[in-house]
């Protein structure tokens, strides 16, 4: 709803894959507020790019930026967390678990189950057959210790 008199308002949408044929409701109501001459800042954000992506039905051609908020720089992880180079190097640009460097066994335990394993099974586990997922979780994981 709009504010009284606000010449402009923004809505913010989390998670927008899990909304059945967004593209085409974002694209109806997109036109439609063009038409009215509604001044609306739309923000879809989601959690899974691939989700995300295949979810994209529609043509939303010049209505759109797609900005890609990844890992944070090592500036932005030094001014809010004064970290060095080498506590980028080896923690790497992820601001949610800065707070568990300390206890290094549960820094690792929170970047394996919430960065890795969901990007696992939410991107490619559900959206493409794999026969064998265990292995594949494993050669992901032989990949990165032995990364070199």
């Amino acid at each position: 709803m709009k504010a009284a008199g606000a010449p402009e308002f923004l809505l913010i949408i989390d998670e927008i894959q899990k909304i059945d044929h967004w593209s085409e409701v974002v694209r109806q109501l997109w036109d439609r507020d063009t038409y009215e001459n509604i001044n609306i800042k739309v923000i879809l954000l989601g959690s899974s790019r691939l989700l995300i992506q295949k979810g994209l039905t529609e043509s939303l051609a010049g209505r759109f930026e797609m900005l890609h908020l990844g890992h944070w720089s090592y500036p932005e992880m030094q001014q809010a967390f004064g970290w060095s180079i080498e506590k980028y190097i080896y923690f790497g640009g992820y601001p949610g678990s800065a707070g568990l460097i300390d206890d290094e066994e549960r820094w690792k335990n929170y970047i394996r189950d919430s960065l890795i394993e969901t990007s696992i099974s939410k991107d490619i586990l559900l959206l493409t057959r794999v026969d064998k997922p265990a292995l594949l979780k494993r050669l992901f994981e032989l990949g990165c210790i032995y990364s070199g």
